[in-house]
């Protein structure tokens, strides 16, 4: 990773909400992380900033959705963000949600991996900010597509992708991974899930077996305190692992013991119509943390 991470950098370690945040609200970006109160040795790596894109999808427009992440994702570079996030299928607007949408349309938002045209330019995004870059979308391989995560390295190089394995209503259309794997990083080992994949112990145990030092889950669906929040608490404290969570509503930093450690909201919408784009609805975030890890 680039030359900052030989930097101070503070670890974040107070729980922040959207309203506490600045510049969150209507069409907000937040560019604050936590409150530091540490800082980390120079040349040590058991720190990195991390960046959730919190922002809303609109279905099955994959050039709006690129190039509304775009400048969010440089956001979160000029704030030192190490590793940027998006939400889950972030390019095509989770469209699995639109059954109505002709087979053949459906396919042809998925990307191939590696190779697909969207993918190389995330990976010359990735490559130009210096970022660790995960990024949510459907992968097409052959007839088959899947719901799935890459994750690029700060050269521009695909370190590796995740194909999500719980899928519920994506059976009709998708079809499930079968592999819990961890990737190799300058930061240690990082392992990936998808959204519902949270809720099951028996598919995260494996990446905190192998060693994965941070867990990351590009998110739509449930969120919140009530349905969402004590799953990523409780897959954090059984291998304890910290986990960013990165949704269109919320951004969660859950520590190795369980506990919050930073929670922001932007509206209440996961997804918006064209006509609404930088309108009211249209809240998103820029939400940075700078997090501690190792084991």
């Amino acid at each position: 990773m680039r030359a900052k991470l030989n930097g101070f950098v503070g670890l974040a370690l107070a729980a922040a909400s959207c309203g506490a945040v600045l510049g969150c609200g209507p069409s907000g970006v937040s560019r604050t992380s936590g409150e530091a109160v540490a800082v980390r040795p120079a040349g040590s790596k058991n720190a990195v900033r991390v960046a959730g894109i919190v922002l809303k999808w609109i279905t099955a427009d994959k050039e709006r959705n690129f190039q509304r992440a775009v400048p969010l994702i440089r956001e979160a570079a000029e704030e030192g963000a190490d590793i940027v996030i998006t939400t889950e299928c972030f390019l095509d607007g989770y469209a699995i949600r639109d059954k109505t949408i002709p087979i053949e349309d459906w396919r042809a938002l998925g990307e191939e991996i590696p190779g697909g045209a969207y993918l190389v330019r995330l990976q010359t995004l990735a490559d130009e900010l210096d970022i660790h870059l995960v990024a949510g979308m459907v992968e097409r391989a052959g007839r088959a597509t899947h719901n799935a995560a890459v994750l690029i390295g700060p050269d521009g190089k695909l370190i590796g992708r995740y194909r999500k394995q719980h899928l519920g209503h994506e059976h009709v259309r998708n079809t499930p991974g079968t592999e819990s794997p961890v990737f190799d990083t300058v930061v240690g080992k990082i392992g990936l899930m998808i959204c519902a994949d949270r809720r099951f112990p028996e598919l995260i145990g494996p990446m905190g077996r192998k060693g994965a030092v941070l867990l990351i889950c590009p998110s739509g669906g449930m969120w919140g305190p009530v349905k969402n929040d004590h799953h990523l608490q409780a897959r954090s404290r059984e291998n304890r692992v910290p986990i960013v969570f990165v949704h269109p509503i919320e951004f969660l930093v859950t520590g190795p013991d369980g506990s919050i450690l930073d929670r922001r909201f932007a509206g209440r919408d996961m997804s918006i119509e064209i006509e609404q784009m930088s309108g009211p609805a249209d809240e998103h975030l820029v939400a940075v943390y700078d997090l501690r890890l190792g084991r």
